[in-house]
């Protein structure tokens, strides 16, 4: 079989039914702009019709065929796995949008919406054949995953009984409130549920316990502070939420082995090897 390879289809309103491949290997979007398309897989005959202005993500075509009904209009992006991990940020955002695009998507969004101009500006990029319009779309592309996330965090956001929902409302929280350096049991009362709930509900999806969790949002803040700026210990504690700089330095050691000054040093005499190494190249 052929390796899939990232690809954009319009779909033009047809006369007639009109087939797309979903090669597995690949994640598909389509922005469904009008009209009604069905999945049609190997066996057990097609799927219900889905009606537009909505966004579909599936996570691996899996062989399958699109089918657009007559008068259906939109456009089609199949992602090959490659090209996905690339698009994605190296850090806990990039692994809460991976875990969410794992998954098969149905989105309702408006044709106006933020999703929708960026996958305008990803085709026009493409077909446009200028000067970097090979770094373009792979920025558009990475904007466009950014912003099926967010419209995936709202569905899941509203779903409060479902796991996954919970867990990804928690995620959030922690986002913004990590530095505030509250109890699991605020985050708990917040979301209302028992600690006991949220603790399982994070622990299934990301391996970690809701404190833990919690600890490697501050060690990860803390890591870029120490690392890109110029500020003392104490401001980066007292940046991170801590009150007392000493605890900050005991909590940071026994989270990564290390006191935060000699992380800082280390890091930085890491970077000047490295850059003494690519001024010896010819």
């Amino acid at each position: 079989m052929r390796r899939p390879t990232l690809g954009l289809h319009q779909i033009r309103s047809p006369l007639s039914r009109i087939a797309f491949a979903l090669p597995e290997g690949a994640a598909h979007l389509l922005w469904l702009e009008h009209g009604s398309v069905h999945i049609r897989p190997n066996a057990n005959g097609p799927e219900p019709e889905r009606s537009g202005p909505r966004f579909f993500w599936w996570a691996n075509g899996a062989g399958r065929e699109l089918i657009a009904e007559v008068g259906a209009r939109g456009m089609l992006l199949s992602i090959p796995e490659v090209s996905l991990m690339q698009a994605l940020p190296t850090s806990l955002i990039g692994e809460q949008m991976q875990r969410t695009l794992s998954q098969d998507l149905d989105l309702a969004a408006e044709a106006s919406g933020s999703a929708a101009e960026i996958l305008n500006g990803f085709a026009r990029e493409r077909n446009s054949g200028e000067a970097g319009a090979d770094i373009a779309t792979s920025n558009y592309l990475s904007l466009l995953l950014l912003q099926l996330w967010r419209l995936a965090r709202k569905d899941l956001v509203n779903l409060g009984g479902a796991p996954q929902g919970l867990s990804e409302r928690f995620i959030l929280m922690a986002a913004q409130r990590a530095r505030e350096n509250r109890p699991v049991e605020d985050y708990a009362r917040d979301l209302k549920v028992s600690r006991d709930r949220l603790g399982s509900a994070v622990k299934r999806a990301t391996g970690l316990s809701p404190q833990a969790y919690l600890h490697r949002l501050l060690i990860r803040d803390a890591m870029e502070l120490l690392a890109n700026t110029g500020m003392p210990v104490s401001q980066v504690a007292f940046r991170l939420g801590f009150v007392d700089p000493a605890y900050f330095t005991r909590f940071f050691k026994r989270e990564t082995g290390q006191n935060p000054g000699a992380y800082r040093k280390s890091y930085r005499k890491k970077e000047d090897a490295q850059a003494q190494s690519f001024a010896a190249w010819p």
